[in-house]
């Protein structure tokens, strides 16, 4: 199982193992603690997980800042 949060410092959507403790973001390098993320969706493939991802994300390079 995965789940798909987004980083708390710059807004990008990222996903990692529901067990998992953390996960680095790949663009500002923020630690985010899974305990205390938002899950925005949850899915049972990591294939999956990482097309949720591209459909959140959008186009753009561009992330809104969640602070």
């Amino acid at each position: 199982m995965f789940v798909v949060f987004r980083c708390r410092r710059c807004g990008r959507y990222l996903y990692a193992r529901k067990d998992a403790k953390s996960r680095i973001c790949a663009k500002c390098g923020f630690k985010n603690d899974l305990r205390k993320v938002v899950i925005v969706a949850k899915a049972d493939d990591e294939r999956i997980a990482g097309e949720i991802v591209r459909k959140l994300q959008g186009c753009g390079t561009e992330f809104k800042s969640l602070g």
